[in-house]
């Protein structure tokens, strides 16, 4: 039964009167004007919440005053244009997942198109995704773990080939920066974090997701966006300076997105040189016969280790094996976190100001041109003894997330401990290096090495540590380090070094050649409850307590002012115990 007949035996069913107000109604029904934006898009629920006098719920109250804004050609057109987005958001939520049409409702992507026309960015790549999530696609992105977008599918299939952008997204995306061009002339007047995160986020997908090319197009996708960087590239600067005046710390989030888009003109350099081949369906990849490194990887034995005649020592030798297999690398943080990790440094140590950024400028300079495998070149900390060099080396392993371990050269006469112990002897054992990337499983610690200058020659046949450094020190030979134990070459090029040292006078030239010395000053008195807050910390994490766990009353920091690092950790401990004596003693 469709609508007039149900309505004609309604009337039917009731009196003269009713059954006229029924039929009357159902002619008023028919004969309604038409709501602007042709009926909301055919949205009914919208169509009556425009016309109803009634009163309604908040949530339903605010739509209704988005659809009054919206429809209202005297108001601003980035009035309209919020009102429009947030129509559309209103009716994405309101649809089933995975339904691309529900009767009687509208279309998001009608809501985002409006929007965008009235020169929205934020619709434009809500316009764009929703057509992604038309075809069961999404774009991943994290600008701290790599600054490229990925293009994903969800579903698992059979045989799934890459996925591909198509043309319309490509097209959405394209649009969306043509918006934000022309939002320049006006200094980007109004706009918010959001607003420049869809702007950035058009631009880098438009020129990083390229779709295939048609049979019918002239031009192929990588030269249009070749052609289009003559407008794109400036825009994306103004970008770049406007979003990073809207979070806390400007100048590393503008360097994080500098770095995204050089990584993007290296894709696209690169896209120009190796062009991707056909998409095809893939071949069962082949069986592997041997471990295969990923890039962030890294073999240290790529030998044999011989075995031994001796069974303990055959046992012994297997745990080594693992060194022959791929062994994951530290990873460098963000440049965010980098320049983060360098305030944390100068708040711990503002004494040591030069030696901050003699390493952070060699960390940063290699994060901002794309490495990612943590690394940097050897830092010699020259200072007066207690002055914290060590603690600062053990402090910066710890911020960059990858371990270490101090190698106490300070009375070294030999080479055992940085070359291994030949087979047979009681002592027997690996280099400690090799040791503790076996124990860690990571391919590139931070070793500290304490007190160099100390380190000598005593017997003829024991060798000179400090030459044997010298190696460990030139990446070229550390890449073919001889360890006596394994009696085989390992890959130690990858390893980080911080020496400290009191003086420069007793280290050779051409240990000196292959480290970069530092002034490690003594600190002054203005930097008592710094060095205070830092050894309570340590000694809170060393015996387990919680952050906030020790105190020093204003009276013992003044016991403590002018103390070295060192001698300040034996006073605070000292202060602990006799005030807690004191305490004591007072209760009873």
């Amino acid at each position: 039964m469709n609508h007039n007949d149900y309505t004609n035996a309604l009337a039917q069913a009731v009196d003269a009167d009713a059954g006229e107000d029924i039929l009357d109604g159902a002619r008023r029904a028919a004969e309604l004007p038409a709501v602007p934006l042709r009926n909301f898009f055919g949205d009914e629920l919208l169509t009556l919440l425009y016309r109803s006098t009634e009163p309604c719920a908040r949530p339903l109250a605010e739509m209704k005053r988005c659809l009054v804004l919206v429809c209202d050609p005297k108001e601003a057109r980035h009035v309209r244009a919020a009102a429009a987005v947030a129509l559309g958001r209103f009716v994405q939520a309101r649809r089933p997942e995975g339904d691309e049409y529900v009767l009687g409702s509208s279309n998001p992507q009608d809501w985002f198109q409006l929007a965008r026309q009235l020169n929205s960015v934020v619709g434009a790549l809500a316009l764009a995704n929703t057509l992604l999530a038309q075809r069961g696609q999404k774009v991943e992105f994290n600008l701290e773990v790599d600054p490229l977008p990925r293009l994903a599918e969800s579903g698992e299939r059979t045989f799934r080939m890459p996925p591909v952008v198509s043309h319309d997204i490509a097209q959405a995306w394209y649009l969306g920066a043509r918006v934000a061009l022309r939002h320049v002339q006006r200094n980007f007047c109004g706009w918010d974090r959001e607003a420049f995160g869809c702007a950035l986020a058009c631009v880098v997908n438009y020129l990083t997701l390229l779709p295939g090319k048609h049979m019918s197009a002239y031009v192929s996708p990588l030269v249009q966006r070749r052609e289009a960087l003559a407008w794109i590239k400036p825009l994306w600067n103004r970008l770049i300076e406007a979003a990073a005046q809207q979070v806390g710390d400007a100048e590393a989030y503008r360097s994080a997105l500098i770095e995204q888009q050089l990584a993007v003109f290296l894709r696209l350099d690169d896209l120009e040189k190796n062009p991707e081949p056909p998409r095809v369906k893939p071949e069962p990849a082949p069986v592997k016969t041997a471990a295969q490194p990923d890039p962030n990887q890294v073999v240290i034995v790529p030998g044999v280790i011989p075995t031994s005649s001796d069974r303990a020592e055959s046992e012994y030798l297997k745990q080594f094996e693992s060194l022959r297999q791929p062994m994951v690398c530290s990873t460098f943080p963000s440049l965010a976190k980098l320049y983060g990790l360098r305030a944390t440094l100068s708040g711990e140590f503002p004494w040591a100001e030069e030696a901050i950024s003699v390493v952070m400028s060699d960390l940063i300079a290699r994060r901002r041109h794309g490495v990612m495998r943590l690394g940097m070149a050897p830092v010699l900390l020259v200072g007066l003894p207690g002055t914290g060099k060590t603690r600062f080396a053990q402090r910066l392993s710890d911020l960059l997330g990858t371990p270490n371990t101090v190698i106490n050269l300070a009375g070294m006469t030999d080479v055992k401990l940085l070359k291994g112990v030949t087979r047979g002897w009681a002592s027997n054992r690996p280099s400690r290096m090799v040791e503790f990337m076996q124990q860690t499983k990571v391919a590139n610690p931070l070793f500290i090495l304490d007190e160099i200058d100390k380190a000598r020659a005593m017997y003829s046949n024991g060798g000179d540590p400090q030459e044997a450094l010298l190696d460990l020190l030139e990446p070229g030979n550390a890449r073919r380090y001889q360890d006596i134990y394994l009696m085989t070459e390992c890959d130690l090029s990858h390893c980080l070094y911080v020496a400290t040292s009191n003086s420069l006078s007793a280290l050779p030239k051409p240990l000196l050649s292959r480290l970069r010395p530092v002034f490690f000053p003594t600190p002054g008195l203005e930097h008592t409850e710094v060095i205070v807050k830092g050894v309570l910390r340590d000694m809170e994490r060393s015996w387990d307590l919680p952050p906030g766990g020790l105190t020093l009353t204003p009276r013992q920091v003044v016991l403590v002012r002018g103390l070295a690092p060192r001698e300040m950790r034996r006073a605070v401990l000292e202060l602990l115990g006799r005030d807690a004596d004191e305490v004591l003693y007072t209760v009873h």
